[in-house]
């Protein structure tokens, strides 16, 4: 009798959804140890997908902008938004295309202007047409510009020596023009893990470069004029390759 009603007290608690007291403490320690693991998933794929995100924003902001100014027929010197060839329209328009990253405190953007630089032509200066021809150009910078909070870090890769990808990737011809647009951004792919893994990575700067051409007139180069519509101090006149910082 006594062997039969410890049966039917086990089958009754099975029946009303009790563990037996062995399989509880196994339930309790797979939950302490399956639950912080779940956490942790949730949190890599989590901080996966804001890098992600700000990835695919400095790809759209510089693509979106190589865009925009290769339909530009010059660049206003001027640091306002009353006008929308402006330097600053540009730098306000990356600042939109960031969001919700804040490209503003943590990133910049360098605008290059490129122009062939031959010996012997007139493809580099002032309201030139320049002689175009099928012939290898020479990439010359003939101005940069960056906005006013880029930081002191972010240097742009646009060299003299390096000013366009080689002739057999990106083609170059005698009176052609080029816009390069960088857009760099300081960011930190461990912002919420990083609070307790005190040896996680730090910030890393994501950068994209992207090249256009010049769709709007046959500029042998972008002008940046000044305020009153002459060639800008900065840059067209001659194209002395002077960065315009702060602009």
């Amino acid at each position: 009798m006594l062997i039969l009603s410890r049966h039917s007290r086990l089958a009754g608690r099975r029946r009303d959804g009790a563990a037996p007291p062995r399989t509880r403490g196994s339930v309790a320690i797979e939950v302490l140890l399956i639950v912080p693991l779940i956490l942790l998933m949730l949190l890599g794929f989590s901080e996966l997908y804001l890098y992600m995100r700000a990835t695919s924003m400095v790809e759209h902001a510089a693509f979106t902008l190589a865009n925009s100014l290769g339909q530009m027929p010059y660049v206003v010197d001027d640091s306002s938004v009353s006008n929308a060839n402006n330097l600053g329209t540009l730098w306000s328009d990356a600042a939109l295309l960031a969001d919700p990253d804040d490209l503003k405190n943590h990133g910049g953007v360098i605008i290059t202007s490129v122009c062939d630089g031959t010996s012997g032509s007139t493809n580099c200066g002032w309201n030139q047409f320049g002689t175009q021809s099928l012939a290898n150009g020479v990439p010359k910078i003939c101005w940069q510009a960056s906005t006013p909070w880029t930081g002191v870090a972010m240097q742009s890769q646009v060299t003299s020596g390096s000013v366009l990808p080689p002739q057999s990737t990106w083609p170059f011809y005698r009176g052609d023009a080029a816009l390069v647009i960088e857009v760099f951004y300081r960011y930190n792919p461990f912002p919420m893990t990083s609070t307790f893994w005190h040896d996680a990575p730090g910030a890393t700067t994501i950068y994209r470069r992207v090249y256009a051409r010049q769709r709007a007139m046959n500029w042998t180069s972008m002008p940046l004029m000044a305020i009153g519509g002459a060639a800008g101090a900065q840059g067209s006149n001659g194209c002395p390759g002077v960065i315009a910082t702060g602009s």
